[in-house]
């Protein structure tokens, strides 16, 4: 079975064929309408896909097809008109629009003009027994006389059998034309010579083809594109007007002025107030209050009572606990642990633990899908807290033509106050990331979309997904378990990177950059990039908070201005802008994996102070930093940061990815066909592995190869502290958790170790106290400290924690060099510096 779209309506602006024009009023015959219709007809060839039909609309290159023609290509479509003639022109298109359930694309061949084009016709007139003409290429190449050629247009002609309509609208045309698969995007014509259709579906050999009318096609081509975002505005300022901009561009010539409207809606009500917009210079604009009036604040909770996996979800009133004496508002915290001995109290920061009695819940009116429930949340063991969504505002900008939709974006107007529009100095220690309470050792999470890409944030604690169609990045919540916010996008087409506090958002049509807090989830910053070039690669640490390095340019992402931390240069680049890169979570290390070459490339940029230095070496595949930097992982073991062996056994753990935070890595070994694969859990400084998890049905297929695109670095996540394993399986559609706590492991295998398994400080404020308690995994329990070298005034207790006053006049950068011991006489060196700051 193939597929067959058809278009009806007349599409303002297109282009009359030369030939029918010279005609007048006189009908063209049959023989014209197939010469016309084959030299607007292109084999449609996609890249990893296959082939189909596509034909041209317009002279300067839009060619129109089917969305399942082209749906899943990589790179440019290649389309060749008057293929096997010595008229043959062989073009490279990109998609423009598609539309999964309309089954139509737009494709667009920049800088051409004079193509051979169609006319629109219309779904008025159209009757059973209508002579019609299709064009295209059935079987694809099989056709072709030379394999290495491409094959003949076809044209075929019959009638149209049967016309189905709903809600009194035309859906589908049945024609009797002889089509098969290939033919799928070509034009259906009728004895005026118009396109009346586009081919989509049928039963081959049976002579029935189906078809939509144009005025579906006409609707597709007229949809304008809509680039929107909502002003910031201020909680205490939702019930006043402010200025809506969206900017409304059509991407056909000449197509027809939409009407356009904005809608807003609040959650929790059935309100939905519109605005017409009026356009200047195309932007179209609206003034409107967010809010009739002012939210009053609710509480989403999550009740969970006793060990069972279930849990009352709903909406409180906001209220003031006592948790060890101290007020805290409920709002202001995420997450209650109840305890007899003692409960603790994780708040909104996501950094701050508080230890003690809680006071102040009891029975409470919940509100549970619009039904009122009264509970005991003191006797609940856990409770998960986040402000309800009831204030939030949906802003939709609607475009119309003739009072029918055609093309419509959502985005919300957050009526949380905006936090403070820096991000400041990284301490992934702070962010906490704990086991979210999951049923059973695998756990398959379904995502709202396919997503087509995915990096990690918030010091390891968030896996963020990209989905185009939704126009939304989604926020995978490692302590949750689940999506629990989204970012919304103003285009689909970016790139994206994540850090400590912040994401940072490419937007390549609109050619800037966007900072979006993970603490609010709000816009924070919108600003030009200090270049003029494409945007094309962004990355930086998940722990950290810059450097920001995007085309290959160091950034400060506070002010997306250029770093002169490049050989001390101003406008240096660290590395070309295709190449692929891979950052330590700490931001001190990137990795580079130049796979233009054969053999490819491996090489690191390390930050040593306030400049970058190189070191490179052979192929070693990919080139991922650990999260601190210190150990770099690739597909062909471990290496320093230098790119340098420490001994032989280095190369032995074969092809490596590290965990997001901590001293934990994985080696992945390939099952027969790829099908499968084991992981191999290591403890960095210990040779022998820590377990094999022989877990063939978790969902990746991994068989050894590291080109693609998108490899096993972006589908296996080591997340050691939220005792998980997280896959993404290449449906790319959901996430596959597996329960692992490697700290039991290590405890069971029979090891010996010493590792020191925190990250140190990387800065300290002059005039502060620096304190940095040192985490140690040991298996003897007796370690002790000692400070070998460090500012004047450093000192380290019997307990591990390093204190230090630093003078007000201090600079520059503090080298530390402490020594673990055990109780075995075991030692480990612990060593980092310290960036005084103002």
């Amino acid at each position: 079975m193939f597929r067959l779209v058809v278009g009806v309506g007349l599409l303002t602006g297109l282009v009359l064929s030369p030939v029918f024009a010279a005609r007048g009023a006189d009908k063209p015959t049959k023989v014209e309408i197939g010469k016309r219709g084959k030299a607007a007809t292109a084999f449609a060839e996609v890249p990893q896909v296959g082939s189909g039909t596509a034909f041209c609309i317009h002279p300067s290159g839009l060619f129109v097809t089917n969305e399942h023609v082209v749906r899943g290509a990589r790179g440019e479509i290649t389309l060749v008109l008057n293929p096997t003639l010595a008229t043959q022109q062989v073009l490279k298109a990109k998609v423009v629009r598609a539309d999964k359930n309309a089954d139509l694309a737009l494709l667009r061949v920049e800088g051409a003009k004079d193509l051979p084009s169609l006319q629109l016709g219309s779904a008025d007139g159209i009757a059973e027994l209508a002579d019609v003409v299709a064009c295209g290429f059935p079987l694809g190449k099989i056709l072709a006389t030379d394999k290495k050629e491409y094959p003949a247009v076809s044209v075929n002609a019959g009638s149209v059998t049967a016309l189905r309509h709903k809600g009194g609208e035309l859906q589908l045309i049945q024609v009797d034309v002889a089509l098969n698969r290939g033919n799928s995007g070509g034009p259906v014509l009728d004895d005026n010579g118009k396109v009346i259709g586009v081919v989509v579906s049928g039963f081959e050999g049976r002579n029935i083809n189906e078809a939509i009318p144009v005025n579906h096609l006409n609707r597709f081509l007229n949809a304008p594109d809509i680039a929107f975002a909502p002003p910031a505005v201020k909680s205490a300022e939702l019930d006043k007007p402010v200025e809506f901009k969206a900017q409304v561009a059509s991407l056909v010539p000449n197509a027809p002025e939409p009407d356009v409207v904005l809608i807003l809606r609040t959650a929790g009500s059935s309100e939905a107030r519109e605005y017409p917009m009026k356009a200047q210079n195309g932007v179209w604009t609206a003034t409107a209050a967010p809010l009739s009036k002012a939210p009053g604040t609710r509480i989403e909770v999550s009740a969970r009572f006793g060990t069972g996996p279930g849990a009352v979800t709903g909406t409180i009133n906001d209220a003031v606990l006592k948790v060890a004496g101290k007020p805290v508002r409920l709002s202001g915290t995420r997450r209650i642990e109840f305890n007899a001995m003692k409960s603790k109290v994780l708040l909104a920061d996501d950094r701050t633990t508080l230890e003690g009695d809680v006071v102040g819940l009891g029975p409470t009116e919940i509100d549970v899908g619009g039904q009122k429930v009264r509970l005991d949340l003191s006797k609940a063991s856990q409770l998960t807290i986040q402000t309800a969504e009831v204030g939030t505002v949906t802003a939709v900008v609607v475009a119309r033509i003739g009072g029918k939709e055609l093309a419509r974006v959502e985005a919300p107007v957050s009526v949380r106050d905006p936090v403070q529009a820096r991000v400041g100095p990284a301490d992934p220690s702070s962010v906490v990331i704990t086991a979210p309470p999951l049923p059973g050792d695998q756990i398959v999470k379904k995502l709202p979309d396919v997503f087509t890409d995915v990096v990690v944030g918030g010091g390891g604690r968030y896996l963020i997904f990209h989905m185009p169609k939704l126009k939304k990045l989604a926020v995978f919540d490692m302590n949750e378990g689940r999506v629990t916010k989204y970012i919304p996008l103003t285009e689909p087409d970016i790139i994206y990177t994540a850090g400590l506090d912040c994401v940072v958002i490419g937007l390549k049509k609109a050619g800037k950059l966007e900072r979006w807090s993970l603490t609010t989830f709000e816009l924070e910053k919108s600003a030009l990039p200090p270049f003029t070039e494409d945007l094309k690669t962004i990355v930086m640490g998940h722990g950290s908070n810059g450097p920001l390095v995007t085309n290959g340019y160091c950034l400060d992402p506070n002010t997306f201005q250029q770093l002169s931390i490049v050989d001390g240069k101003k406008n240096a680049r660290v590395w070309v802008a295709e190449a692929r890169v891979f950052a330590s979570g700490d931001g001190s290390v990137f990795g580079v994996w130049n796979t233009h070459y054969s053999p490819s490339t491996s090489t690191t940029f390390v930050r040593e102070g306030d400049v970058i230095r190189r070191y490179e070496e052979g192929d070693l595949m990919h080139v991922i930093p650990g999260p601190d930097g210190k150990t770099v992982f690739t597909g062909k073991g471990i290496a320093s940061q230098l790119l340098k062996r420490g001994g032989p056994d280095d190369a032995n753990y074969g092809y490596c990815l590290p965990a997001v935070r901590g001293d934990y890595f994985l080696s992945l070994t390939s099952a027969e066909g790829g099908k499968g694969g084991n992981f191999t859990v290591f403890l960095r400084g210990v040779k022998r592995p820590v377990a094999k998890l022989d877990t063939a049905e978790h969902g990746l297929g991994f068989d050894g190869w590291d080109r693609e695109e998108f490899g096993p670095w972006k589908r296996v996540f080591f997340v050691p502290d939220a005792k998980l394993i997280a896959v993404l399986p290449g449906s790319n559609d959901q996430v596959v958790l597996h329960k692992f706590d490697p700290d039991a492991a290590l405890e069971k295998s029979g090891l010996d170790y010493l590792i020191v398994s925190s990250q140190p400080p990387r800065e300290a404020k002059a005039g502060e106290t620096l304190t940095y308690p040192i985490k140690v995994k040991s298996k003897n329990a007796k370690v002790t400290y000692q400070l070998d070298s460090g500012p004047k005034g450093m000192e380290v207790s019997a307990a591990g924690v390093v204190t230090w006053t630093v003078p007000a006049g201090a600079t520059g950068d503090q080298e530390v060099i402490l020594t673990v011991r055990d109780g075995a006489g075991q030692e480990a060196f612990h060593t980092f510096t310290v960036k005084v700051t103002k």
